[in-house]
């Protein structure tokens, strides 16, 4: 059976600089039976991942680009598509290719549509797809309240991770953020939670590590702005799009992952990963992050609020002062992690859904 996996503008198919959608793509396909007879098509990378099928599309924008992925398809001649995330090139291509089946792998929320028209013309895009797959009960059920007649073309399938790539190693005194550089992931409330902390005696030597994906002119900007705060302060590091392994080694070595988003995730992939290497793990209990970190992590409440600084603060302190809870619930977290998000058993799933779709097409 072929595959076609098509990813959206903006993805960076490759070691350095990978999103956590290039990231779910990866894992999946790695640990794929159908892996041999699968093609990613994505915009040009200079360092594409090794031993899969690569093929570099060209486009100045979204719709130029699907026009340039629907040309490859038809060479490629494909038993079904995965379009990642934008709907509506899954459902340009599903029109352009009628009769092969296009499934759309969506990894965040979609706006709401406030208007019936809108939610109508929506759905009819949706209708084209043979399948939606979401990655947590919590991004399908919001679907699902928009548009309720789609319910019987919707599956849930959690972004898993390798455990034996992601393990911990020996802990040293590092909190870690891993994620992109963007005002709405928590940043600024973390560093000002570890500025005031690190006056703190129980905190001495104790270091804050962020870990920035940069992508866009926004994200560049904002990083700038980030690394000129951390220089007038003592403790903090930060590095700009490593290679997943060093991503990796980071929080294997983390005794803390601090991932304070404000924004609703979907599955927040950083926050497994950070489970699965061991790390006690603070984030937000909001979105899909309650799915993901179940009871293994400590989830914040309202992290909108004035007082979510002081928050935070209070819930790193207390895992710093305390090192048997923070070495019990890291190891809570490794076990969670690998009960539940094992890669082998997602991708088995996930190989499943294709070769029904490809029957069904």
């Amino acid at each position: 059976m072929k595959i076609a996996i098509v990813l959206p503008r903006g993805m960076h198919f490759g070691p350095e600089g990978a999103t956590s959608i290039d990231l779910v793509t990866r894992d999946l396909l790695s640990h794929s039976r159908f892996r041999d007879s699968t093609t990613v098509l994505g915009e040009a990378v200079a360092i594409p991942f090794p031993g899969v099928a690569f093929q570099a599309v060209d486009g100045t924008s979204q719709k130029d680009l699907t026009r340039g992925y629907a040309r490859a398809l038809r060479h490629l001649q494909p038993d079904v598509i995965v379009v990642h995330q934008h709907p509506e090139t899954a459902a340009a291509l599903a029109r352009q290719l009628a009769g092969t089946p296009v499934i759309l792998h969506r990894h965040g929320l979609l706006k709401e549509k406030r208007s019936g028209l809108s939610r109508w013309l929506k759905s009819r895009l949706f209708r084209r797809l043979s399948l939606i797959v979401f990655v947590s009960d919590f991004i399908e059920d919001r679907f699902l309240t928009q548009f309720p007649g789609l319910a019987g073309r919707t599956t849930v399938i959690v972004n898993g991770v390798d455990m034996q790539v992601w393990a911990p190693s020996e802990k040293d005194r590092t909190i870690a953020y891993v994620g992109r550089a963007r005002e709405d992931k928590g940043l600024l409330p973390l560093i000002n939670a570890f500025t005031d902390l690190s006056k703190h005696p129980a905190a001495s030597g104790w270091g804050l590590e962020l870990v920035l994906g940069v992508q866009t002119e926004a994200e560049e900007a904002f990083a700038d702005r980030l690394e000129a705060l951390a220089a007038r302060k003592s403790g903090i590091r930060i590095r700009r799009n490593l290679p997943s392994t060093e991503v990796r080694d980071t929080l294997a070595r983390a005794s803390i992952a601090a991932l304070p988003s404000i924004v609703r995730e979907g599955f927040p992939r950083a926050v497994v990963e950070a489970m699965a290497c061991g790390c006690a793990t603070i984030a937000t209990a909001q979105g899909g992050t309650l799915e993901a970190a179940g009871d293994a992590a400590l989830l914040l409440d309202n992290p909108s609020a004035p007082d979510f600084k002081d928050r935070l603060r209070h819930a790193l302190l207390g895992l710093i002062e305390n090192d048997p809870h923070r070495q019990e619930l890291g190891q809570h977290a490794r076990t969670h992690a690998e009960a539940t998000l094992g890669i082998a058993a997602v991708a088995a799933r996930y190989d499943a859904l294709l070769a029904s779709a490809a029957r069904v097409g």
